[in-house]
């Protein structure tokens, strides 16, 4: 059964912060790489066939996140094998992950490590600006006119590059 955005709880949101907070305090406190401006914050959680995906946002990275329903676990796989999942702008290549506060779920990295970002509510947006560019395309999509003025169409192709999705040379 898909999820719905409703059934997605506060509970759930809770126990991935938790989760990953207690890895900021323990496993990752001194490393020379960490952000001390971010904290970590789950943002952005919606459906997606029989999944949940959003943005984990912690001083070390910036990720996307996919986690099963309970109806829907996902299949074993190996630790190193890459699972591609295709959203509405683009294919995205997750690995796999598991904590026992969380079970099995999937991590895409997006910044890591993120000592770009200048303060939480700068990494918050680009967190939420990530999700309305994977699930709503269309709308930053700008046509390419050609020299006579006329629209070019091209083929619909997967893009499996997640630099293009910041504007980035692939």
């Amino acid at each position: 059964m898909a999820p719905t955005a409703s059934s997605f709880s506060a509970d759930l949101t809770h126990r991935i912060e938790g989760a990953f907070e207690q890895i900021a305090q323990t496993r990752m406190c001194d490393l020379p790489f960490l952000n001390s401006r971010l904290s970590v914050a789950a943002v952005a959680f919606r459906p997606w066939q029989s999944s949940w995906i959003g943005v984990l946002v912690t001083p070390w990275g910036i990720n996307l996140l996919q986690l099963p329903t309970s109806d829907a676990p996902f299949p074993p796989t190996r630790a190193d094998a890459v699972t591609e999942v295709a959203l509405p702008g683009g294919i995205m290549p997750f690995m796999p992950a598991r904590l026992d506060t969380l079970g099995e779920f999937r991590m895409c990295s997006l910044f890591s490590p993120a000592r770009q970002f200048a303060d939480q509510e700068t990494a918050l947006v680009t967190a939420w600006e990530t999700m309305r560019l994977l699930f709503e395309p269309e709308s930053v999509a700008q046509p390419k006119v050609g020299s006579d003025g006329s629209a070019q169409v091209h083929p619909d192709r997967p893009d499996r590059f997640r630099r293009r999705l910041f504007g980035l040379q692939p």
